[in-house]
């Protein structure tokens, strides 16, 4: 080939000077010896280079850890949908949303009725040493029965709490005028708060604070929706771009095989060293090594993807090859910075969280306001009483008159007699006393009932008429004062709570400041991406002109293998570069919709509210 060359150059020179055919001529001599000295080299560098030796290996595909043939074909739209439906940190989120709603129906019960119910029986024996105890029985005796019922509850709206007692006593006692005694009662007592406490108490201060807890709850969990999907949509583009670098790198592989095969052959007819074979054959080990590379970062993007939309480690998903089948999209997108910051402002959940944050700490301060004030409470009481029972009866033996005398005075035989003084009228209508005598009796019967009036004769249905009757009832009205003398914890209490107010309004400066430069980033990261892809294409475009005239030159003879391999790893870089500034402008698209929170309505996903939790 090289003498072939030089003949066709020394046919140009057509009538040289006398010098310069001299010149000519040794030259041309010199070169005619180089292919023979070139043949000598070439068998020394055979006798130690074993060109059929070197071959190309095989590249398994990646299968540890997976099922054969167990593809998932997954689009952006499916990741989002299985993410949402078994993303374990998003259903942390809602079980803390539901915790919430309990916290907030537990501090509710607070303003449940109560009911209490006393059932009690009791039987007492004393000693009788008493002048007026009604009785001149040795003991005292009572027995009752009490069985008492009563509600409260406390008022929501003023603070204030009423309670109703309805009691009930039946007792037997030798006491009493009434053999068996019922007494129910009714009591009504209201206790009124009018400056601490009237508006807002611990209680209702914790209920409304555990509302807007609930409502910082759901925009927490939007913003860990948003999140969540927009990690998934950045990991489901690396993974597809992970994937194209794999193809890519399997490709220069074959280019390499196919390069080494020729450079082989021509070994084998003498037009090059063997040298030459093993410059080949290295460049394809180094792109082998790169492929293997390849696949391990496929798998740790697959594991990525894989663990956002896994439902745990049992989940199929993990045995499962995914298989992303969306392309990358190059779609202009276009949007003014200001008009950015308009949608991000409206829209970040963060800044709703820091609103309610405001709210919740406003509540605050109208608590501890409140807190400071003294505790003036009105109490208002009522009650009626009924009465019922069997009056008593009495019986026993008297003597028949407490001073008996003989009837004959001096004899003892003749027994004892009781002289009464009876005063009578003559026919005239004078006063004339006389003296009855009758035999003297010791024990002489008797019974006696106590004299009772008769609306309290009966039992307990007479006492229950007595009590709604409403004749006996009795009422009270007064106001109960506490007054602290200096009152400091309430009053530094809401000095904290008005720092707060203060330090949260400078956090959401802060955060607009945040939100403003996350937005002109993500703007602007968009905006370079595209132009990355552009000039990335014109690059990929001109190395792959390159290296179509280094393989022509290659196959003329006119180059070596070392410029064809270096213009393919030139292309391949190129391919590279193309295809991760496409994914890098996706995954910019993705991180521009997450910081103007239009993730979800991009995605056509709509946050449905959860079933509150009840009580049963």
């Amino acid at each position: 080939m090289i003498i072939n060359r030089l003949r066709a150059v020394a046919r140009e020179f057509i009538s040289p000077p006398p010098c310069l055919t001299v010149f000519c001529a040794v030259f041309f001599a010199s070169l005619i010896s180089m292919p023979a000295a070139a043949q000598d080299t070439q068998a020394t560098q055979t006798s130690t280079i074993q060109t059929q030796d070197i071959v190309s290996r095989p590249i398994p595909e990646r299968a540890s850890g997976l099922a054969p043939g167990k593809i998932v074909r997954w689009s952006r739209k499916d990741a989002i949908l299985a993410a949402l439906e078994k993303n374990i940190d998003i259903e942390l989120e809602r079980e803390r949303v539901r915790m919430t709603q309990y916290s907030l129906i537990a501090t509710q019960g607070f303003y449940d009725p109560m009911t209490t119910s006393t059932i009690l029986y009791n039987r007492a024996s004393s000693p009788n040493a008493q002048r007026f105890s009604g009785t001149d029985a040795t003991a005292i005796s009572n027995q009752s029965l009490t069985y008492n019922f009563g509600a409260s509850k406390y008022l929501e709206r003023g603070g204030g709490l009423v309670t109703a007692n309805f009691n009930n006593n039946r007792s037997v006692s030798n006491t009493s005028n009434l053999s068996t005694l019922y007494s129910p009662s009714l009591t009504f007592r209201l206790t009124q708060p009018m400056f601490k406490g009237f508006g807002i108490d611990e209680t209702r201060y914790q209920i409304k604070v555990a509302k807007k807890t609930l409502d910082l709850n759901d925009a927490q969990f939007r913003a860990m929706v948003i999140q969540i999907i927009s990690q998934v949509e950045q990991a489901y583009w690396t993974l597809s771009l992970a994937i194209r670098n794999e193809k890519v790198q399997r490709e220069s592989v074959a280019v390499a095989e196919t390069l080494l095969n020729n450079t082989k052959r021509q070994v084998e007819v003498g037009t090059l060293a063997p040298i030459e074979v093993v410059s080949a054959a290295t460049s394809l080990e180094s792109r082998r090594v790169s492929v293997f590379q390849a696949i391990n970062s496929v798998g740790q993007a697959e594991n990525a993807l894989k663990n956002l939309t896994a439902g745990g480690q049992n989940d199929e998903l993990w045995s499962s090859v995914i298989e992303p089948i969306d392309p990358f999209e190059i779609k202009a997108t276009s949007i003014p910075v200001e008009d950015a910051i308009k949608l991000a402002q409206e829209n970040r959940p963060e800044i709703r969280q820091q609103n309610l944050n405001k709210e919740i700490n406003k509540i605050g301060i109208d608590f501890f306001r409140n807190q400071a004030k003294p505790q003036i409470d009105l109490i208002a009481n009522y009650s009626t009483n009924g009465l019922g029972g069997t009056p008593a009866v009495t019986t026993g033996t008297l003597p028949t008159c407490s001073n008996p005398v003989l009837r004959v005075p001096g004899d003892q035989s003749s027994g004892l007699v009781c002289n009464n003084l009876v005063v009578g009228r003559d026919a005239a209508g004078n006063f004339i006393p006389t003296v009855s005598t009758v035999p003297f009796d010791p024990a002489v019967p008797f019974t006696q009932t106590s004299q009772i009036t008769n609306q309290f004769i009966g039992g307990y249905g007479t006492a229950l008429s007595n009590l709604f009757k409403n004749e006996f009832r009795s009422w009270s009205v007064g106001v109960a004062f506490s007054l602290p003398l200096r009152n400091r914890t309430a009053k530094a209490n809401l000095g904290k709570a008005l720092e707060t107010e203060r330090q949260l309004d400078l956090q959401m400066r802060q955060t607009m400041q945040n939100i403003e430069v996350d937005v002109r980033n993500a703007v602007q990261a968009v905006e370079t991406a595209k132009m990355r892809i552009d000039a990335a294409q014109a690059a990929e475009r001109y190395a792959r002109l390159q290296l179509e005239g280094e393989e022509k030159k290659f196959q003329a003879g006119l180059q070596s293998t070392f410029f064809v391999l270096d213009r393919q790893n030139q292309l391949s870089v190129a391919q590279l570069s193309t295809l991760q500034a496409q994914a890098d402008y996706n995954i910019a698209i993705s991180n521009l919709q997450r910081v103007i929170a239009t993730t979800l309505s991009s995605n056509s996903i709509e946050l449905k509210q959860d079933t509150p939790v009840t009580i049963k």
